[in-house]
C-alpha cells in the first residue's frame, strides 16, 4: 500500500523563477500584441493601399488569376492620399496594381491626363505615358512618360518635357508635389519673359523655386540649387 504523501513546499528560488517565467511569457504577448498593431498601421497607411473601385458597367473576373476587367471603366479613389481616378477601360489584381487607359486623374500632384496609367500598390508608385498632361496651380507640363513617388511625394517627368506655364523645356523634370518647386534635368530652355536661360553644352540642372506674388503663383529660376533642395531630389537624380 502506497502512503500518500505531500508534494514539498515550493522554496523562495523556485518561486523566483517561476514569477520570472511569468513576467517573460507576458512581455513575449504584449511585443507581439504591438508588432501586430504596428504591421497593421502601417499597412493601413501605405501609399494607395486603400483603393475603391467603382465600376462603369460588367465587370469580368478571372478565377485563375484574380484579375478583374472593367471593359467600360470606372472610377478608383484612395480617401488617404485624396486620389480620384476616372478611366474609359480598367484591369486590376487587389491589393497588387490597378491599370487603366484613357485615364483623368485628381491628386495633391494636381491633374493628369494620360493614355495608360499604372499603380502599383505595394511598391507605392503610379505611372503614367502617352498623351501625358499635368496641371496644377502655376504649372502646366506635358511629356511622354511620369513617374510618382506617394510615399516622398516626388514626381519625374522624362521623355522630353514641355512647359507653357511657365514656359521651359527639358529632357527631364522633377516636381517637389508638396513644396512646388522644380527642378529641370539636362538640356534646358526656360523662357522667363524679358530673358532666357538655356543649358550649358552637355546638360545641367536649373532650379524652379515657387513663390507667390499678390496671390498668383510664380517661379524664380536660378542655375544656383539649394543644398536642401538637392537632397529633396538625390534619389532621382
Amino acid at each position: 500500500m502506497l502512503d500518500a504523501r505531500t508534494a514539498p513546499a515550493p522554496t523562495t528560488a523556485g518561486r523566483a523563477r517561476a514569477a520570472r517565467a511569468r513576467r517573460r511569457a507576458a512581455w513575449r504577448v504584449a511585443l507581439a500584441l504591438w508588432l501586430a498593431a504596428a504591421l497593421s498601421g502601417a499597412a493601413a497607411q501605405a501609399p494607395f493601399a486603400a483603393l475603391t473601385v467603382e465600376p462603369r458597367g460588367s465587370q469580368v473576373f478571372d478565377i485563375l488569376t484574380g484579375v478583374t476587367l472593367l471593359p467600360e471603366g470606372g472610377t478608383v479613389t484612395d480617401q488617404g492620399l485624396g486620389v480620384s481616378l476616372s478611366a474609359e477601360r480598367i484591369e486590376y489584381r487587389a491589393q497588387e496594381y490597378v491599370l487603366a487607359w484613357g485615364v483623368s486623374l485628381l491628386g495633391s500632384f494636381g491633374h493628369v491626363t494620360a493614355e495608360t496609367l499604372r499603380i502599383d500598390q505595394v511598391g507605392g508608385s503610379l505611372t503614367a505615358a502617352g498623351g501625358l498632361r499635368l496641371e496644377r496651380d502655376g504649372l502646366a507640363v506635358e511629356a511622354a512618360t511620369l513617374d510618382f513617388d506617394a510615399a516622398t511625394e516626388v514626381a519625374a517627368f522624362g521623355g522630353g518635357v514641355r512647359a507653357t506655364r511657365p514656359a521651359f523645356s527639358a529632357d527631364r523634370v522633377l516636381l517637389d508635389v508638396r513644396s512646388g518647386d522644380v527642378l529641370l534635368e539636362g538640356e534646358y530652355l526656360f523662357e522667363g519673359g524679358l530673358f532666357a536661360m538655356r543649358s550649358p553644352e552637355g546638360g545641367g540642372l536649373l532650379a524652379l523655386k515657387l513663390v507667390m506674388i499678390d496671390g498668383v503663383v510664380n517661379y524664380d529660376a536660378g542655375t544656383e540649387v539649394a543644398p536642401e533642395l538637392l537632397a529633396r531630389f538625390a534619389a532621382y537624380l
